[in-house]
Formats: structure tokens, sequence, C-alpha cells
């Protein structure tokens, strides 16, 4: 059979995109998830701060700064980041969208994408209700006794309180909005394709891990992919669109001979157009924790981990909340043993600061058309000073946190730092910190950036196809210009409900 559209990839974009384009009952969709497709309620119940290390994995390594290395979870199952992750349901500043490439992206045409898909019960004109991701924040009175008290530090720390964190326009302290309904995470799975289950024109297969894009006389014909017994299938489709995410749709486009012909053809793979920008530009959002040890007995685990969020911006930063601070109440550390002996203590809890416009950009890399040969992932994290000194300044407004008077019965030390690293303003002691205990949010973006220009690094065209090569498209975080203030999952929905609009 020759389907319309053949989709790579379930996850956050890839599903939203399978169950809208399918609407149109004259639309013939075959969506491939490498990951299984079958429900597991355990696993979709919003876990600790751990969250993405599940048995629904890629089981990725990535160079996070300097010569360290880490595991870099991404959802390996349908629904993808939007099922192993920690249900934050953010939006990004309309300027994020407005600095894309082209009027197709602007805030004005997102706008409409984040309000169909949201079940927001603050509703209004800025925000959808009856949408198929319900939007959920915690009342002040709903607010667990630890995030009242970083809500009294924060606001004496001249930090406002504010209602809604996606108005586009506020900065200060508030409840964080969040898919989680009764404590598990809404995915795009449940959200809009069990809805779609049954539709004739829909067909879905799991297990299937694709190998390369077929290509014929410059034109995207077919997906080759190993189902689950290991053979070697070729799904044909009028068009193809990789919704794989920003690690796997790149290195899906480098092993089918879409890249850097110089790198290609060191690794044995025959070029078919040369595409430097393809793995490029990696950009991910980076943050470090004050790691607190309580008094014994101070902290327990039988509560919410977190429910405040903080938005600000950095001193003499010309943009605005391009910081986020967040507190988890707790952390049990009895299964990282090495952290547990960093901090001298098994239960701890901790404030991190995260940097949303980073400047550092990584890569990503193919060694071997197999593609049972993992990517190459550097996220080259800190790489620029910048960074480095606005981290700085964010652990440093952490710390005034965690020490504040209002949260002191939790309080006991601070794990790893000296306190003399912060009363004598000892910049490079915190520095060195930061590069040592900063870790990814695993929001990876922008290695298949769209823009215009092949030969400057675009990869895509602002229609999201593949610049040299007809009927290919991707469609998910990698084509990203700029990564959004915000954790990407609400943005990588939105970019589903926007290709979809495209593609119909």
């Amino acid at each position: 059979m020759i389907y319309d559209l053949v989709i790579v990839g379930g996850g956050s974009t890839g599903a939203v995109l399978a169950a809208r384009l399918t609407e149109n009952s004259g639309t013939s969709v075959l969506l491939l998830e490498a990951g299984p497709v079958e429900p597991d309620p355990e696993a979709d119940r919003l876990g600790a701060v751990d969250f993405s290390h599940t048995g629904r994995d890629w089981g990725f390594q990535a160079r996070t700064t300097g010569d360290a290395t880490a595991p870099y979870p991404q959802g390996r199952t349908l629904g993808g980041g939007s099922s192993v992750n920690g249900g934050v349901a953010l939006r990004g500043m309309p300027s994020d969208y407005d600095s894309w490439a082209s009027p197709n992206w602007s805030w004005e045409a997102m706008a409409p994408c984040f309000r169909r898909l949201e079940d927001d019960p603050l509703g209004g004109d800025l925000h959808g209700m009856g949408g198929p991701i319900p939007i959920r924040r915690a009342a002040k009175d709903e607010l667990v006794a630890p995030q009242q008290q970083l809500l009294a530090a924060a606001e004496d720390n001249g930090l406002a309180w504010i209602d809604d964190h996606n108005d586009g326009v506020s900065e200060g302290i508030g409840p964080s909005p969040q898919n989680v309904v009764d404590g598990v995470r809404v995915s795009t799975a449940m959200a809009y394709l069990r809805p779609a289950d049954g539709r004739p024109n829909l067909h879905i297969i799991g297990g299937a891990f694709a190998h390369h894009i077929v290509i014929e006389r410059d034109r995207a014909t077919a997906v080759a992919y190993s189902p689950s017994d290991g053979s070697l299938e070729q799904a044909r489709g009028r068009h193809i669109v990789v919704c794989a995410g920003a690690l796997n749709s790149p290195a899906l486009l480098l092993r089918s001979g879409i890249g850097p012909v110089l790198d290609l053809e060191a690794v044995g793979i025959r070029s078919v157009v040369d595409l430097p920008g393809v793995g490029a530009n990696l950009m991910e959002h980076v943050g470090a924790f004050i790691f607190v040890v309580p008094p014994e007995e101070a902290v327990t685990t039988d509560m919410v981990q977190h429910q405040l969020l903080i938005r600000y911006s950095s001193p003499e930063s010309p943009v605005t909340n391009d910081m986020q601070i967040g507190m988890m109440n707790h952390w049990d550390l009895s299964q990282n043993e090495p952290l547990a002996e960093v901090c001298g203590s098994e239960l701890i809890w901790g404030i991190c600061a995260g940097i949303q416009v980073p400047r550092s950009r990584g890569r990503l890399r193919v060694l071997s058309p197999d593609p049972g040969h993992p990517p190459v992932i550097d996220l080259n994290l800190l790489d620029s000073p910048d960074d480095v000194a606005q981290l700085v300044h964010g652990l440093r407004l952490c710390h005034r946190l965690a020490t504040h008077e209002a949260l002191s019965e939790r309080f006991e030390r601070v794990a790893v730092l000296d306190e003399a690293a912060f009363a004598n303003s000892d910049d490079d002691a915190l520095a060195d910190y930061a590069r040592q205990f900063s870790f990814p949010w695993y929001h990876a973006s922008g290695t298949c950036r769209m823009g215009p220009d092949p030969y400057v690094g675009d990869v895509v065209d602002d229609f999201g196809r593949v610049h040299g090569i007809d009927r290919l498209s991707v469609f998910d975080a990698s084509i990203l210009p700029m990564i959004p203030r915000a954790n990407t999952n609400l943005t990588c929905i939105a970019v589903g409900e926007r290709a979809a609009e495209m593609l119909k």
C-alpha cells in the first residue's frame, strides 16, 4: 500500500500530526513508532526527579560539559517525550516564535495552535478550553508547606506573585502549569491518538525502527525500517514526514545521505544532498541545583515534589524571562549512590536555576550507516562564558532562597559548596561548581534548523520541507531556529498543530 503520508515518530509532534491529518477520512496515514504503542498506566504516572529514566527510553549517552558524559533520556514509546517528561505545560514567550523563520511560525500563527490544544480553566482570550491537553495549576491554598515557604522567600527577594505563567508577559513566582491530572501526565498518545483509535485511515506500527529514507531522483518515496521481528521492510508514502525528535530526526537524515557531504563520506554514507546544518545548532537548556541537606526527619517524600515556578530576567539582560527557578521538596538519593555520597545524605531537597536562552551550541553526528550505532551527542553545555556567568548569578539567587528564614526548619546545610563561596562573592568557585554539577533539561532542539538558506546551515524551509529533497518534511523540536524560553513539550505539540494546518 502507498499511504498519503508516512510519519516517522509518534511523539509530542508526530502523534498530533497523525491524529489531526486523519480527521479527514480521505487521507491515509501510517505512523511508525520505534517503541511500544500499548498503554502502560504505571509508567504514565508522574515519577520523581528521575522521571525520564524509564524502560521507555533510547538509552543515549551525551557529552555534557568538558569531557563529562551522562545518560540523556529520550522517550522511546508512543507519545515520545510527552510520555516520560515532568509534565510541565509551559509556553514560550511570544517573541520566541516571532524570532523564527517566517510569519508562518509567528506568535500570531502559533497562538491559535496553543489555544486549540489546551483545556485550560483560565479560558478567556488567552487560553483554550475543551482541547485535548489539560492544563492545571495549584491554587494558592493548595500549596504544600515547603512551596508556601518558597513563596515567602521569593517575595522577600523581590519576586512578585503571578497567576499565569502562560500569559506571555509576566515574570515572578506562580503556579507551574502542568498537563497532569490525578498524578498522571497526559501525553499526546492519550490525548490525540487514543481518541483516533479505530480510524480506518490511520495505521500505527509499534517497534518499527527507521533505518533510512528511500530517495529516488531527489524525491523521498519510502521509509526503510525494521519491525519487531528484525526484518527490513519499506513503508511507501506520497509524502514522508520525520517527527523523530531533535536527536533521532537528524540521525535519520544523516543515515539517508542528507547532511555534510565530507562527514558522511568519512563514515561510509553516500551523499544525496549536501546540507551542512544537519546535526548542527544543537541547543539545550542547562541548569544546576543548590543541594540542601535537611535536619533529620525534617523532610518526607509523602507530598508532591514541586508546584511553583519562578521566571525572571537576568541582570542587564535585554531578554525577559531568560531564567527559571524551581524547588524540589524532596529528593530520594537511595538509588543514586554517587550523588548521595557527595551530599552526605540519602534524602535532600534542592533549588535549581536554569538558563532559558543558552548561547552555547552542540552538535550531533553519526559514525556509521548502521542504525544500531547510536548517534554521538555533544551538548557542549556552558561553552559560552556568558552562560557560565548567568548560571552563577542564578545559583546565588537559589542560595538566597534556600537559606531564607522561611525555609529554616528544613535547612541544616548546603551540600558540596562552602558558604564562603557565597559570602566572599567567589565567582570562580561557583563557576567550577556549575561546570561540575550542571545538567541538561532534556530539551534538545535546533538540529534540523528551519530557514531559507541551506548554505548557512538551514535544513528545512518555513513549510518544514527539507532543502533539496522533494516530498520530505521534518516537524519536531529539531526545526526550531531558537529554543523557546520554556520546557519544549507544549511548543512541540503546538508545532504538530501548526504542521497539520500546513499539510492539510
